[in-house]
Order: C-alpha cells, then structure tokens, then sequence
C-alpha cells in the first residue's frame, strides 16, 4: 500500500476514534452517573436531564449545517475543529462547580459531536467511493457506536474504581490524543480542498419538509429513537436502581446489553435488507410495534412490581431498533431526489434529535411530580412506584403515534420514488 494511501486509511481510522468519543459522550452522561451528579450538586431529575437536553439540542440544531460547512471547508477541517471542541467541553465537565458550567461544558460537547457524521460520510465517500463505501462506512459506525458501549458498564467500572471527575477526565485526554492523531494525519495526507460557494440551504430543506412521502417515517424513526435514548442514556440506569433496587455496576450491564443489540443490529440490517430483495418498511413496521410493545412491557413490570430480568426484553428491543440506521437513512434518500440526499439525511437527523432532547426533558420533569414523595439517600433522589407508573404510561401513549405512521410508510425497494 502506497504511504499515503495509509496516511488517508489511518485518517479514517482517527476520524472515527473521535466520532467514539463524541457516541461516548452522548450515552454516558448523564445516564451512567445520574446519581453522582443529582448527589454532588445537590439538583433535580430535571436538572440532571437537561444536560441530555442541551447536548441534544445543539446537537439538532447544527444537523442541516454540519454537511454545508464539510461541503465548503472539507470534511477533515471541520473535524479538528469539531474535535477541539468536544475535548474543551469533556475536559471542562468535570471541573464544573455549578449547573451553569455543566450546561455550557455539555453545550460546547454537543456543538463539536454536531457536525461529526455527516463530515464522516462525505470523507468516507471521498477516499472509498463505490463499492468499498458501504463496508468501510459500516466499519467507522461500528467504532463510532462502540464509544455508546463504552459508555455503559465498562464507564460505570471506570466510576466505581476511581470517581466520576477523574474518569471523564481520563476520557477527555484520550479524546485529546485521537484529536492530535487526527491532525497528524492531515497533514500527511496534505489534502487542498477548495472553498466553495454557499449553496442555497434553505429552499432544499423546504423542499424535503414538503416531501409528504418521508412524514411516515420522520414521525417513526425520531419518536421511536427518542424512547431508546431515553432508555439508554437518561434513565435506564436509575429506574432500574430506583425500582429494581441493584447496585449501579449491575444496572448498567442492561444498557450494556442495550448498546451491543444496537451495534450488532446497525451491522446486520443493511445486509438482511439486501438479502429480502431491499425490502424496507419491514424494519420500520417492526420498530413502531416493537417500541409499543416494549412500553407495554416495561408499565406491566412496574405496576406488578416484577423481577429486575423482566425489564431486560423492554430495554433490548428498542435497541435492536435504534441500529436500522442504514435502512432509515436509505429510505429517506430514497424518498427525496437523489441530488438531496445529505439534505435529506441532515432533516432527519435534525427532526430525531430535536423530538430526542424534548423527551428527555419531560421524562425530568415526569419525575420531579413526585417528587415529594421520593427519599433521598445519600444526596441521590429515590423516586416511587407511582412515578415510574406515571413515565411509563406516558412512553406507551407516545409508542402509538410510531406504530400507527409505520403503517403509512411507503415500500421503495431499494428505488428511488420521489415525484
């Protein structure tokens, strides 16, 4: 292999390190701290979420400019400059000494993991176009969703050998060494990209919002998304501490599991969809019945006050649904002319993460209804039965908008059928 052919792989390589780290970031706080963080500054379940919600918010808010700049700039620039970002704000979270810093370190994070996708498809396209895209695309999301496993009981481990400030601060300065890896690599490669011209955002983006092929899926895919997300990195870990009363190491071991189901579904189902003749709206018919059902059984957990491995099926199948990204993102390609397409997938990602930091503060506010009812142990909020009744009986009935627009979802066989 040509040096730098390996300079570019191994550029590829160090992109999708920091894109583990920004997935890192994204499933691990708050969820597998929930408790050291409620505890130390003394704050509400609201509070707490919020982090989850302004990560998210920023986050959806770049979306539809993330592939502009990479467009204009290059996707390897906006990288580093997304890389430093994500490193000030996990460097700057643990040293937070009131909620104000928290929220503008978890700002600064969600502002650099914004723009770190769309740029790793158009590298990706770049240097291994045709054929070699969709393996290589599917290995760096196998590396990217690796940091959300990460994230989970090994983190936690992390927690409990140390403390939650020193192991965000380990995990900011291998971030720092990925990020310095990357820049290294550039200038090896020593790519000139040409700046280009704005390109009219705008009306593409009307465009695709008036698309009424894609509203089926852009009510499925982010509302369903939302219910795993709050699963996963918001409150998983301390329902199942609350309720089930196991300790923190045994209860993420369930989102542990959660991200694993994820990532071996996101490397299984573009293929399994090329296998049944690129069929499609299968993967959104079974994610809108299959979140309703995981809901159903979580609330029916809750109320007959059942064992911890009940709640297992209910955290796995809304995981298996968050890894269809590949069939989503080629649906909503395929719904949209094919010169739109990172628009199209910029939109959609835009609507999920905006529906996903919504939910995730309401479940904070759900919880803070009760409140008074809850006990406090040792600085973390132990909230009752009745709370999670309450959340979980909100997460069925918004279950059934998903389930009832799955229905509505075009089958494209692999086709584009925009008109």
């Amino acid at each position: 292999m040509h040096n730098k052919r390996k300079y570019e792989v191994a550029m590829v390589l160090g992109m999708a390190g920091l894109y583990f780290f920004s997935f890192f970031q994204r499933v691990a706080i708050p969820g597998t701290i929930f408790n050291e963080l409620q505890s130390q500054y003394s704050i509400s379940a609201a509070a707490v979420t919020r982090l989850s919600a302004i990560y998210l918010f920023v986050y959806a808010s770049m979306q539809v400019f993330a592939g502009l700049l990479a467009d204009r700039f290059g996707g390897i620039k906006v990288i580093i400059i997304s890389g430093c970002l994500l490193f000030a704000g996990s460097l700057l979270f643990p040293f937070s000494e009131g909620q104000t810093e928290l929220y503008l370190s978890r700002a600064l994070v969600g502002l650099g993991a914004s723009m770190m996708y769309l740029c790793i498809v158009k590298e990706t396209d770049h240097y291994f176009r045709g054929k070699n895209f969709a393996p290589v695309f599917g290995l760096i999301c196998f590396i990217g969703y690796s940091g959300g496993l990460v994230g989970t009981r090994p983190f936690r481990g992390l927690v409990e050998h140390t403390n939650w400030q020193t192991a965000c601060i380990y995990v900011a300065a291998a971030t720092f060494v990925v990020l310095v890896f990357c820049w290294i690599m550039m200038q090896k490669v020593s790519r000139e990209d040409t700046v280009k011209k704005d390109s009219e955002l705008l009306p593409s983006i009307m465009e695709i919002l008036k698309n009424k092929i894609s509203y089926p899926l852009l009510l499925t895919t982010p509302v369903c998304y939302s219910i795993y997300f709050t699963i996963q990195a918001t409150i998983g870990i301390k329902f199942l501490e609350d309720f089930c009363e196991i300790s923190p190491v045994a209860a993420s071991n369930y989102t542990f599991v959660m991200m694993f189901c994820t990532i071996s579904s996101m490397m299984l189902s573009g293929y399994i969809s090329k296998l049944i003749g690129n069929k499609r709206k299968i993967f959104v018919l079974f994610n809108g019945i299959s979140t309703m059902l995981a809901m159903l059984l979580l609330l029916c957990g809750v109320i007959f006050k059942l064992p911890p491995l009940f709640f297992l099926p209910g955290y796995i199948l809304p995981a298996i649904n968050a890894g269809y990204t590949p069939v989503n993102v080629s649906l909503m390609k395929e719904y949209n002319r094919s010169d739109k397409a990172a628009v199209s997938i910029g939109v959609m990602n835009t609507v999920t993460y905006v529906v996903v930091a919504l939910m995730s503060q309401l479940t904070g506010r759900l919880l803070d209804l009760f409140k008074d009812k809850a006990i406090v142990v040792e600085g973390a909020t132990i909230y009752p039965q009745t709370a999670y009744v309450t959340l979980f009986s909100f997460l069925l009935a918004v279950s059934l908008i998903p389930l009832a627009a799955s229905f509505f979802c075009r089958e494209t066989n692999g086709n584009n059928i925009y008109k």
